[in-house]
């Protein structure tokens, strides 16, 4: 159980009262741009005017919901990763800096200090511009790339997945998360929890056709929205957790399968909060589940003619579960209770999960593919028959439970 360090408070509570300070006017902050990064860049000690003069500085632009740059630099000090908020959006300000937060604690609290192996090296996060700088991973992809062209799913980083997520999802004692290191999470559940406890009416500004049908084939279903109501009275916030695990989320060095070290890292630290630390388990397993799923080869098609569709098979993939199971409970020290209670409450948030993703792969689409509606049917499933589900997709047999 987490008690804050005496000497981290002082510097926790100059954080949060930056933090309060923050919300400057476009007027008062910059936006980063490909003329201005240089010079921000420079001025804070980060490149010298020999890199840019020499040609050795090159910005390159990679943004998702926040301004991202990979800033090639000098050779001996190695690349940068810059993320800036693309807008002065409150809540995105609030969401970089709680990805901030995390770094903070990684550096500086003794609790988190195995977290920070896991993280890119944190340089500097600008509390007035909104920027986090870190140090890019040299040689990594992401786990979906790896996963995509190893068409494989080694035991090491399934340990390593394991660790990761042991090394911070210790628990938070209540009277540590009211303490300014972790004052700026916001304890909210998942947002699928309040789409399914709402009856799905306005997740969604616009819902497209393929939309309504998902919400309908899970609305219409008593028996699905009564199971839905008994997983989400599980939740209980008692660490921090990352909140959205995924493979594309994270880095893995690309040469691991030749040299046998996997060196994985976890980033986009967003949507971290004081929560269900099963919420982010349920999430690995949820990504095995839609491999499987997704590449499953359709009625009429064949696996033979397309293969680089296909071959992530439920076998292949569940050793790989086991293993992450096994050390992630030695590594939690749960009691054989402990391990079981919270097991089946896995398969629930695995079910819940699922529908979040359901929702992401029918974005562009006018109609629910059928691999979308597997991945309901499979949610429904698990909730019907959680021990089913333990074995026979999971791949767990009793004596792991335990």
């Amino acid at each position: 159980m987490i008690r804050l360090a005496a000497t981290g408070y002082s510097e926790a509570t100059q954080m949060a009262t930056d933090a309060s300070r923050c919300f400057l006017t476009p007027t008062q902050a910059m936006l980063l741009t490909g003329f201005t990064i240089a010079h921000y860049l420079l001025d804070k000690g980060y490149l010298s005017s020999e890199s840019i003069l020499d040609g050795r500085f090159t910005a390159h632009l990679a943004s998702s919901r926040n301004t991202n740059y990979l800033i090639n630099r000098d050779a001996n000090k190695g690349s940068l990763f810059v993320k800036q908020v693309q807008a002065w959006d409150q809540e995105k300000i609030e969401t970089l800096r709680t990805e901030a937060t995390c770094y903070w604690l990684a550096e500086n609290e003794a609790e988190y200090a195995q977290l920070r192996k896991f993280l890119p090296p944190y340089l500097a996060f600008d509390s007035q511009n909104h920027i986090l700088i870190t140090e890019a991973v040299q040689g990594a992809i992401s786990l979906n790339d790896f996963y995509l062209q190893q068409r494989s799913f080694p035991l090491q980083l399934a340990t390593r997945q394991a660790e990761l997520l042991g090394s911070f999802h210790k628990t938070i004692a209540r009277s540590v998360q009211d303490a300014p290191s972790f004052r700026l999470f916001r304890k909210q559940e998942p947002v699928v929890f309040l789409w399914s406890s709402s009856g799905f009416p306005a997740y969604s500004g616009h819902q497209s056709q393929a939309e309504r049908q998902m919400v309908q084939l899970i609305t219409k279903n008593e028996d699905y929205m009564t199971r839905l109501s008994a997983v989400r009275e599980k939740w209980e916030a008692t660490s921090l957790i990352h909140g959205d695990i995924k493979p594309a989320n994270f880095l893995i060095n690309q040469d691991a399968p030749s040299t046998g070290h996997y060196d994985l890292r976890l980033i986009d630290w967003e949507t971290a909060d004081i929560g269900d630390p099963c919420w982010d388990v349920a999430a690995i397993f949820q990504s095995y589940l839609f491999y499987w799923i997704y590449h499953e080869p359709l009625q009429g098609q064949s696996a033979q003619n397309s293969y680089a569709s296909y071959g992530f098979s439920l076998e292949t993939m569940q050793p790989s579960m086991r293993q992450f199971w096994q050390t992630y409970i030695r590594l939690m020290d749960w009691t054989a209770e402990e391990a079981e209670a919270n097991l089946s409450k896995i398969v629930g948030y695995c079910a819940l999960k699922l529908i979040h993703t359901c929702y992401e792969t029918i974005q562009q689409a006018s109609t629910m593919p059928l691999h979308s509606a597997r991945l309901l049917q499979l949610s429904l499933n698990m909730l019907r028959s959680p021990d089913e589900a333990i074995w026979s997709v999971l791949g767990i047999p009793n004596a792991v439970r335990l």
